[in-house]
């Protein structure tokens, strides 16, 4: 019997099959299971939330926090959480410590709690491992005050220098940190995906293209653009799967009404609606202000189509990881222009060319079954 390495996992947001970085862990830590693992968390408890050890604010800024003040200056707040708190010893997450033992502290990468999980390892002679997976520094909700999002960039390098292992989600977060003694690249794991019989919505006729992901802010206006450009169609539609919107009342209502956003679906009925598509969308944003970003991430979407061996349209700049990869290996179809008229043209190049709709999802499904294998990349993700 194998016997498994203690990880103690401090972490703002614990593992969770849902969304974001918390599937990535949860695929990773929780669906295969490595480590032994224990999770120290300042997340709110919620059911369904993997949380071992509840880590909290001093009592007094926590309850300032849910107060109703609390929005007025939650900038404030953050920037306490983010340069204050980790300046002191966290009881509980010593408390842990004590009792766990870990071989290795694993910690996410953002801008507060990282550098509590970093000191730490310090204090208690523990190897430190980092989880590279979004430059958090310049995500709103992770900052405080704009002012501070440089030294906040600074600190998220200073904490890559420190770790002895770490783990970046694209080549472009390892490029823009910098050498490593021992870094490596790992793409977000996709999931355990059944692809079902029976598809969702109906079939209509008309080619599908097919979105699940995040639809707020610069997601939100592409997609909307793209709704509004493929609005006089008859031969081509959109669907989008998300749990939130914050479109024009006008387009979120005309979207509802059409079938066009299905709102939230579980994993198993996104699979339905995916298997249904014809083709596959990936959105990244050309916004200047967002290139850092784009340049850095890694959609776990992208991953996740390849299973469907359906074509998948990468709508992104160049820079971005996803068409890096595609121009790279194949697998995708790249729109790098910020012009809806291009999707919707790839997309009827599809639609009046099987050959090249077949050739296509042959490079998904081999994307799929190389550098997206699941296995391959679970290799990877070791502690040693």
């Amino acid at each position: 019997m194998t016997v498994k390495r203690r990880v103690l996992l401090v972490s703002i947001v614990p593992p969770r099959n849902d969304c974001g970085v918390r599937i990535v862990m949860y695929r990773h830590f929780i669906e295969r299971s490595p480590f032994e693992l224990h999770v120290a968390s300042n997340a709110d408890f919620a059911e369904g939330l993997v949380i071992h050890t509840q880590l909290r604010l001093p009592y007094l800024v926590h309850r300032f926090r849910k107060s109703r003040f609390g929005p007025r200056l939650t900038a404030w707040v953050t920037d306490y959480e983010n340069f204050i708190w980790p300046l002191t010893a966290n009881d509980a997450l010593e408390e842990a410590v004590e009792k766990f033992q870990p071989e290795v502290i694993l910690t996410l990468a953002e801008c507060g709690l990282c550098h509590i999980a970093r000191k730490t390892a310090e204090r208690h002679r523990l190897p430190l491992a980092g989880l590279f997976l979004d430059w958090f520094p310049v995500m709103k909700g992770h900052y405080g005050h704009k002012s501070t999002q440089r030294i906040l960039s600074q600190r998220y390098h200073e904490l890559y220098a420190a770790c002895d292992l770490a783990f970046c989600t694209s080549d472009g977060m390892q490029e823009v940190l910098g050498p490593h003694p021992n870094s490596h690249v790992i793409y977000p794991m996709p999931g355990t995906h059944r692809v079902p019989e029976k598809s969702w919505p109906p079939s209509n006729g008309k080619f599908r293209l097919v979105y699940v992901g995040a639809a707020e802010h610069f997601y939100g206006r592409m997609l909307c653009s793209l709704i509004e450009r493929m609005e006089s169609l008859s031969d081509m539609e959109l669907i989008v799967v998300s749990p939130n919107i914050d479109w024009p009342a006008g387009i979120a209502g005309h979207a509802r009404q059409k079938g066009i956003y299905l709102g939230f679906k579980p994993p198993e009925e996104a699979a339905r609606v995916l298997a249904g598509a014809d083709a596959l969308l990936v959105v990244m944003s050309f916004e200047a202000e967002h290139r850092l970003f784009m340049e850095t991430s890694f959609t776990t979407k992208f991953l996740d189509y390849t299973a469907f061996a359906k074509p998948v349209i990468l709508w992104g700049p160049e820079y971005c990881g996803p068409v890096r990869v595609a121009r790279k290996y194949g697998g995708g179809a790249v729109v790098a222009t910020d012009q809806a008229e291009a999707v919707v043209s790839v997309c009827r190049q599809l639609a009046e060319e099987p050959a090249l709709d077949n050739k296509r999802s042959e490079q998904a499904l081999q994307l799929h079954q190389t550098v997206f294998k699941p296995a391959r990349l679970q290799q990877t993700c070791v502690l040693e």
